[in-house]
């Protein structure tokens, strides 16, 4: 189809919102209209959807399911949707791994495209959910604010890091009702990755619930694997805690973009500067005044995060573990610096080393720059996405 118009959500997250609008100046750039829906005025929304012509040719592009999760205000009856009801094509980006997403994946929707930012996450839905046909692998992006880019030596901040924590007795509650054996059975796999962080998370968990439940069918594998979610979440705070940490408690302060950092447990807390949670355009702004910008990814191990590629963006030097996909896009200690989760130890020796070599450091920003501005922002990744919607 030759789409003529797109419609996003301005929805309950401030960054899926944010990675939308960019995503929509970059289109409109390629001379598409597009429209946002606004679900805190969904009367006014409802009325302006129901007034457009050429529904034909209008897609919807969302992110994380937002719009087809049975909001009432996108419902047209009791169980169809707006977007079904008028026969939209819908483009939805995971940005997260799909077994969080086990409930709206199993409604096998038509009319559906999906888009996964991780290779192993496309692998995933094409193995077990082969009736969305195929899925395509759309890596995040990073954000250029329109203000000149501070020198790299006027910078006020050494080290920043953009991310909340979770702390432990708040993840408990997910498994709270668990018996013993269960909880034990869990934490024996947190255990695992702990010891192996280089191992994919659905690899080790499909492996693990097959080995103990050998008669388990595919559905009832997918609905453990949502129950499992937990084990994610603990092990990126586990290795998130534990490397900013021990910049603070080697004497490298560091400033922290992010909400419960307080709950941490830092035992130099002078050197955690903790600015709270920021919506994403003040965490661009503040990198913009940062020379290092530590990344911890999110158990991606074939893809991307936007922390890499905002913080290029706005002139900082990167230290960050990498995946398989990164390996193919960045070149280590020339546009970035690289460490692995087995081996976290490294990273407050790369930042010292960074900040010892000023002029090899700003060196470093200045590639990542060139690198990310040529082929990794939301104009490159709606290039990628038009070509698709319009193969569609």
């Amino acid at each position: 189809m030759n789409p003529s118009r797109i419609i996003f959500i301005r929805g309950p997250i401030e960054t899926l919102t944010f990675f939308s609008q960019q995503l929509a100046e970059a289109l409109e750039e390629q001379g598409l209209e597009t429209w946002f829906w606004d679900m805190k005025s969904p009367l006014d929304s409802r009325e302006t959807f129901l007034s457009f012509r050429d529904l034909e040719h209008t897609v919807l592009l969302t992110f994380n399911f937002i719009g087809l999760n049975g909001e009432s205000q996108f419902l047209c009856g009791t169980h169809t949707s707006l977007w079904e009801q008028y026969r939209i094509r819908t483009c939805c980006i995971l940005v997260d791994h799909p077994m969080y997403y086990f409930r709206q994946l199993s409604l096998r929707r038509s009319f559906l495209t999906l888009f996964c930012i991780d290779r192993d996450h496309q692998a995933f839905v094409e193995q077990f959910y082969p009736e969305y046909g195929k899925v395509h692998f759309l890596p995040l992006a990073g954000t250029i604010l329109p203000e000149q880019r501070i020198p790299y030596g006027e910078r006020e901040t050494d080290v920043i890091f953009a991310g909340n924590y979770a702390a432990p007795e708040n993840l408990i509650r997910h498994i709270r009702n668990m018996d013993q054996e269960s909880r034990e059975f869990y934490f024996d796999i947190i255990q695992e990755f702990l010891n192996r962080p280089d191992q994919p998370m659905e690899q080790v968990l499909i492996s693990r619930l097959k080995k103990e439940f050998p008669q388990i069918n595919g559905q009832e594998l997918l609905s453990c694997l949502h129950s499992m979610t937990f084990i994610d979440l603990y092990v990126r705070s586990w290795f998130r805690r534990n490397i900013i940490l021990s910049l603070a408690e080697q004497g490298i302060p560091v400033l922290v973009l992010g909400k419960d950092w307080e709950l941490s447990g830092c035992s130099c807390p002078q050197n955690l500067i903790l600015a709270g949670q920021q919506d994403s355009r003040t965490c661009l702004v503040r990198m913009r005044h940062a020379k290092i910008s530590v990344n911890i990814m999110p158990w991606f191990k074939k893809g991307a995060h936007d922390r890499i590629f905002n913080s290029m963006l706005q002139g900082c030097a990167v230290v960050t573990d990498y995946s398989d996909y990164l390996e193919e896009i960045l070149q280590k200690g020339q546009d970035s610096m690289a460490f692995t989760l087995e081996h976290s130890e490294s990273v407050s020796q790369n930042v010292c080393w960074l900040l010892e070599h000023p002029r090899e450091a700003e060196a470093m920003a200045e590639k990542g720059y060139q690198n990310a501005s040529l082929h990794h922002t939301w104009k490159n990744r709606a290039c990628t996405l038009l070509e698709i919607i319009s193969g569609l």
